[in-house]
C-alpha cells in the first residue's frame, strides 16, 4: 500500500471512529443548531475553522471554503484542505492552535470528547456553532444553517434542492422493487456493524433495501459470525477500511468473507467493499454514496447509465 493510500485510510478509519462514538454525545444535545455559551459571530465572518471534515466539505460546497482558516488533521476533502493549518482532532482539538489562528467563528458537531474545549472557547468569547450531523435531514439543517451564517443562502437553497431532488429520484427508482436484506460492516476485529437508528439504515431503507440489524438495542453492534450466518445477508457492504488493531488490505478482507461461502451474499458475489468517508461522512456527498448504494443494491434495475 502506497504512502498515500495509507493515509486515506487512517483518514476513513478516524472517521468511522468519530461516527461510533458521535451518538452517545449527540444524544445528550438537541437536534439542532446551537451554540455555545452567548459569543456570535459579527456580522458574517471572515476567518473560520471547522472541527468536522462534513461541515468542512459543506462550506466548500456553499462556495464560502475562503473563509476557512483552519480543519482537523482528518478533513481530506476538497483537495484544497491539503493547504489549510490544522488544529488537531475530532475529540483533541488543540485550543492553542484555533486561538492562534484567530477565529470569527468554530463550527463543530456533537462530540463529547471535544465538548470541554469547545466550551472553553466560548468563556474566551469565540462563537462556537454546534451542528447535528446524525441523519439525512441534518445535513440539509447544516446546510441551511451555515448558508444563513456565511451569507450564502441562495447557494445553499439550490444545492438543498439539487441534493433533495437526486434523493427523491433514488426513492422512485427503487419503489415497488424488492427489498435486499443489507449488512453494513465497520470493522472485523470484532465484526462492528450498522443497527437500529443508525446514518447507515436511513440510507439503507432510502435505496430499497433493508437492514439485517433493524431493531437491533445498540446503534453499532459486536456481531459474532454466528449471528452473521443466521441473519444470512443477501448484500454486503464492507465499510471497514481496517480491522480493529490491524489494517485490512481489500484482498484481506476480499478473502475474509470468501470463506463463509453459505452466506447468500457471498455466495452471489455481492460483498461490496465500499469508500466509508463517501458513503458515511454526513456532508453534501452523501446523496453521491446513496446513488452508489442504490445501484449495488439494485442492479436489476435500469439506471441508464
Amino acid at each position: 500500500m502506497s504512502a498515500p493510500d495509507s493515509r486515506i485510510r487512517r483518514r476513513g478509519l478516524a472517521w468511522l471512529a468519530c461516527l461510533l462514538l458521535a451518538p452517545a454525545a449527540a444524544q445528550a444535545q438537541p437536534a439542532e443548531p446551537v451554540y455555545l455559551g452567548q459569543a456570535r459571530p459579527e456580522g458574517v465572518p471572515a476567518r473560520v475553522i471547522s472541527l468536522a471534515p462534513n461541515l468542512t466539505e459543506a462550506i466548500f460546497a456553499l462556495g464560502a471554503g475562503g473563509s476557512l482558516v483552519g480543519v482537523t488533521r482528518y478533513d481530506d476533502h476538497p483537495p484544497e484542505v491539503a493547504a489549510l493549518p490544522r488544529v488537531g482532532g475530532f475529540t483533541d482539538p488543540s485550543l492553542e492552535a484555533i486561538l492562534a489562528l484567530r477565529p470569527e467563528l468554530v463550527v463543530c458537531v456533537p462530540n463529547a470528547g471535544n465538548r470541554k474545549a469547545m466550551e472553553a472557547l466560548g468563556r474566551v468569547k469565540v462563537p462556537v456553532l454546534v451542528l447535528p450531523a446524525e441523519t439525512l435531514e441534518d445535513v440539509f439543517l447544516s446546510l441551511e444553517t451555515l448558508g444563513k451564517v456565511l451569507g450564502r443562502e441562495a447557494a445553499a437553497r439550490e444545492l438543498q434542492g439539487s441534493l433533495r431532488r437526486r434523493v427523491e429520484a433514488v426513492r422512485a427508482r427503487t419503489r415497488g422493487a424488492p427489498k435486499p436484506s443489507v449488512l453494513v460492516v465497520y470493522g472485523h476485529k470484532p465484526l462492528v456493524a450498522a443497527g437500529e437508528g443508525t446514518f447507515a439504515q436511513a440510507l439503507i431503507e432510502l435505496a430499497g433495501g433493508r437492514n439485517v440489524l433493524a431493531g437491533s438495542r445498540v446503534r453499532y453492534p459486536t456481531v459474532p459470525m454466528e449471528e452473521v450466518l443466521r441473519l444470512a445477508p443477501e448484500v454486503i457492504l464492507d465499510a471497514s477500511m481496517s480491522g480493529t488493531g490491524s489494517e485490512l488490505e481489500p484482498g484481506q478482507a476480499r478473502e475474509a468473507w470468501a470463506r463463509w461461502s453459505v452466506l447468500p451474499a457471498v455466495r452471489a458475489g455481492r460483498v461490496h467493499l465500499v469508500d466509508s468517508v463517501l458513503w458515511f461522512r454526513p456532508g453534501p456527498r452523501i446523496v453521491q454514496g446513496l446513488e452508489q448504494m442504490a445501484r449495488l443494491l439494485h442492479p436489476e434495475l435500469d439506471w441508464g447509465d
